[in-house]
């Protein structure tokens, strides 16, 4: 497009969806009876949709004259060619108009035309027009204008800026950010934007074939939508290959293919320089300034070729200033276009240019690519420049290096490490597409033992954890030999696989094998997974004073190893001895490596146990953001068994602070998923989650029935020992109140010895406030409260301590003693109202009137700014902020995972407890 000091110049650029766009060009050509002429002119991508969007106002004038004629490919290059088909078509034979006319289209019709007469000619076609309209209004449709000639396109656009007197519509479409566009300057535009999500998943179901009765499994689906990026064209395309036969093979767009064919005629176009410019940024990835500068001068190409090579749109500039290819369906189109010998040249000249120091790796590769030294060298240095890279580095270049490794064996080393690093990098599409490259048979024992672990991580991730602990320990065994760390490692993740599933069983076994793996010469990081098995394992066996000695163990070794792994499994082992504080450090400090690191798909595992162990201590809104940054992580680094955790962690979070809706809307969220995939853990979670949401409604025959199927998982009828564990103290409370006390007694004594074992206050205090619920002496039950009470305190669970205060007070009241039961109520009450829950507060007001007092309202904020005080809840308070951005109540649902009727339930509170009356005064209250 032309600069932008002549913006002013040109007609408004609009960006208009399909729909919009198609109802301005109908309403253009409507204009036409009116006596309104217009031009309007559609820009968008190869594939987006313009030439369609013609059709479909073509069909739409009724008693217009409608004519079409594009831009041909082969005319570019002859002066006045579009114009003289343009005639050609106005009249069946060659016009001689009177007066000054004649001449000039004379003289176009023989050839003889100057360029210099574009005015002269722009003035006689507007009069052929204005006389082909007198019956009948005219519509013309130029497709593709940039494949005008250039004089050609010179009078279009003078005619089209002219066309407001005539009864004749100019629609003209032209790819985005073509050169032809400067001669178009001052036309009403429409840019097409690309498809959004919504419209995309529609196209794809739309391309679906009849007889198909289900739709692309979701990888596919994912791989599918994420290759097109939006693009009508190169969707329905992938989609008629991804249809036709349910691949095995990385998705490539199909023989004949338009889009395809598109780009490459774009860039066979291109001049000399501007072709070996997009090869050099092919072949490097994104390529900094000063090293594509020192390419061009070093190879002697036109000082203009990056930018001939921009204005193509095959590469870009990004804002960091580096230069690439846009797109994974772009990079795969044009790796197929660009000639290899050219491929070939731009690796020679980047291994010459770039700096051995700064870019150590990448020279290496493109040595290897150019054949520079032995191949035995090429593999030693590339392999020895890897270890420095991050994730999303080393596996661009491993991938792109295996297509020149000297050995098959070798390739297939690379393509596994490369998968390796996508998958850290969070980059799920790549890592199944690298390993499909890669059978898992007739390949050396060591390129399938870690082809076995990364498909078996990525299987624990978004699979089915079953089938994950399968390739796991199959991977375990492979290794053994060859590399002892990295057999338990895989072990280990095997075992966390089992107890998603819910199988322990399977876990003692592995636990078991584990054991035999231990020798005197381990490193820290073996020591670290087999005293974690041992000390998980005498956990679930009730063995809690061995196992407190041994988890201890596995955290003072994790302080020694800055691994990601390492600190996550160490904040496992913290969270499973009550220890929140060491708990939260250790799954910050993973996080913090793992971003460090690059890699981004162990990050969503750490925030999993941040949100647990601020939960330990009732941070509630800390649990949220956790839990809420953990599930965005997840969905865009592919990992949905994470997503299902974070969503049964969000669910439990809304439970233990009585809003009921909001968990139902987020375990509702799961349903399908925990099923399908036989995930234990989160079905448990859920269980407890319901259950304490019918606790806080006053359902404790309801709860007892949830924490009673709790202790199975999905599938398998497997105890979750982990879970049951953890909810004890709630089903100790429903079983009281259903007079069940034997079995309360007989689950107490278990979670007794578990938290006296440890060092939380917090699940020290709940076995207090159990044996409190249990006693049949007033005066036992009185100290066992006022215990709890102390503990809750000392380790700031002010929730809990609410709950406490609330049942030591029935207790009171039960045994005539109103006074002291109010002063309780009043704290407790004070509490629930600042946490926002509403359902414990109307228990507590109820239990206060019993005791003959009248319960409070909640403190009104007066004139003091609302927002960030006490009177709000936390995600009351993100409710607020969201609305002060503009977000919508269907919005602000998504974003927190609860239901429109939960948002809409908080927002009556917040009016209510701030004193507004409208979305705006909540919104001043905010900003």
């Amino acid at each position: 497009m032309g600069s932008d000091s002549n913006a002013a110049a040109r007609g408004p650029v609009r960006l208009h969806g399909r729909a919009e766009a198609q109802r301005t060009l109908r309403d253009a050509v409507a204009g036409l009876h009116a006596g309104r002429g217009a031009a309007v002119l559609v820009t968008g991508e190869l594939g987006s949709g313009r030439s369609a969007l013609l059709a479909d106002a073509a069909r739409s004038a009724a008693g217009c004259t409608v004519h079409h004629v594009g831009g041909i490919e082969s005319e570019v290059v002859v002066p006045w060619a579009w114009c003289q088909r343009l005639l050609l078509r106005l009249t069946e034979n060659p016009p001689v108009p009177a007066g000054s006319d004649t001449e000039i289209l004379a003289g176009l019709f023989a050839g003889r035309c100057p360029p210099e007469a574009v005015l002269a000619v722009a003035s006689a076609l507007r009069r052929v027009l204005a006389a082909s309209t007198t019956e009948r209004p005219l519509v013309l449709c130029v497709d593709d204008a940039h494949r005008l000639d250039r004089v050609s396109l010179w009078v279009l656009g003078l005619v089209a800026r002219r066309s407001a007197a005539l009864r004749v519509g100019l629609l003209l479409t032209v790819a985005t950010g073509h050169p032809a566009l400067a001669a178009l300057d001052g036309i009403d535009t429409l840019r097409l934007p690309l498809m959004d999500d919504v419209a995309a998943r529609r196209l794809l179901a739309d391309a679906a074939p009849p007889d198909r009765a289900v739709g692309l499994c979701p990888a596919t689906e994912a791989e599918v939508l994420g290759l097109a990026a939006g693009n009508p064209l190169a969707l329905t395309e992938l989609a008629a290959v991804a249809y036709a036969d349910d691949r095995c093979d990385p998705l490539v767009l199909p023989l004949g293919s338009r889009w395809q064919a598109g780009h490459g005629r774009r860039f066979r176009q291109l001049p000399d320089g501007a072709r070996a410019v997009i090869a050099t940024v092919l072949v490097s990835g994104p390529l900094g300034p000063d090293v594509l500068r020192t390419a061009v001068r070093r190879a002697g190409w036109h000082p203009d070729a990056i930018d001939m090579a921009v204005a193509s749109e095959l590469i870009v500039v990004r804002d960091d200033g580096t230069a690439a290819v846009p797109g994974r369906l772009l990079r795969q189109a044009l790796r197929a276009e660009v000639p290899l010998a050219e491929q070939h040249a731009a690796h020679r000249i980047l291994a010459e240019c770039l700096d051995p120091r700064r870019f150590r790796l990448s020279r290496a590769l493109h040595r290897l690519a150019c054949g520079i030294g032995t191949a035995e060298q090429g593999v030693e240095d590339l392999e020895r420049a890897v270890g420095d890279a991050g994730h999303h580095t080393a596996g661009a270049v491993l991938e792109d290096a295996a297509d020149f490794a000297p050995r098959p064996g070798v390739r297939q080393r690379w393509l596994t490490l490369a998968a390796r690093h996508a998958f850290l990098a969070g980059e799920d599409t790549r890592t199944r597409d690298l390993l499909r490259r890669v059978t898992p048979h007739g390949v050396p024992q060591g390129t399938r033992a870690l082809r076995g672990l990364v498909e078996g991580e990525r299987l624990l991730r978004d699979g089915t954890p079953a089938e994950a602990c399968r390739e796991l320990t199959v991977a375990a065994d492979l290794l053994l030999a060859e590399c002892p760390e990295s057999a338990a490692r895989a072990l280990m993740l095997a075992g966390e696989a089992a107890c998603l599933a819910g199988d322990f069983a399977g876990y003692f076994a592995l636990a078991r094998r584990a054991a035999l793996l231990r020798r005197s010469g381990d490193s820290p990081a073996t020591r670290l997974v087999l005293d974690h098995f041992a000390g998980m394992t005498a956990t679930y066996e009730g063995r809690h004073r061995e196992a407190n000695r041994t988890l201890r163990r596995v955290m003072r070794l994790a302080e020694e190893i800055p691994d990601a792994y390492c600190a996550l499994w160490a904040g496992q082992a913290a969270y499973t001895l009550g220890d929140a504080a060491q708990a939260h450090t250790f799954a910050v400090g993973a996080a913090d490596l793992a971003r460090r690191e690059g890699a981004v798909s162990l990050v969503p595992a750490a925030l999993v146990y941040q949100a647990l162990a601020a939960l330990l201590t009732d941070r509630c809104a800390a649990a949220e953001t956790a839990a809420l940054d953990g599930l965005r992580l997840a969905r865009q680094t592919g990992q949905h068994n994470l997503a299902v955790d974070h969503l049964a962690v969000l669910a439990l979070v809304s439970a233990l602070q009585g809003d009921g809706e909001s968990a139902a809307a987020r375990l509702r969220s799961i349903t399908q998923q925990v099923s399908a995939r036989g995930l234990g853990r989160p079905a448990a979670f859920g269980r407890w989650a319901s259950a304490c949401a019918d606790l806080a409604d006053d359902r404790p025959a309801d709860a007892l029935t949830q924490l009673a199927r709790m202790t199975h998982a999905a599938v398998g009828n497997q105890t979750n020992l982990v879970i049951r564990q953890l909810a004890t103290p709630h089903f100790v409370e429903a079983a009281v109140r259903c007079d069940r006390r034997a079995k309360a007694a007989d689950a107490l004594r278990s979670y007794h010895a578990w938290a006296a074992s440890g060092t939380s206050a917090a699940r020290l205090a709940l076995a207090h406030r159990c044996h409190a619920l249990l006693a049949h002496d007033d005066a036992a039950a009185d100290e066992h409260f006022r215990q709890a009470a102390r503990l809750h305190e000392r380790d700031g669970a002010a929730l809990e301590l609410a709950k406490t205060e609330l049942f030591h007070a029935h207790r009171l009241r039960r045994a005539r003693k109103p006074r002291p039961a109010r002063e309780l109520l009043r704290e407790a009450l004070q509490i629930f109202q600042q946490f926002g829950a509403d359902s414990w507060t109307q228990r507590a007001t109820a239990e206060l009137r019993a005791t003959g007092a009248r319960a409070q309202a909640p403190a009104c904020p007066g004139g003091r700014r609302p927002g960030r005080g006490t009177e709000l809840t936390p995600q009351q308070t993100r409710i607020c902020e969201l609305v002060a951005q503009g977000a919508t109540n269907q919005e602000i649902a998504e974003v927190l995972m609860v239901s429109v009727r939960t948002v809409e339930y908080h927002l009556r509170n917040v009016f209510t407890r701030l004193g507004v009356r409208s979305r705006v005064e909540l919104a001043a209250c905010f900003r």
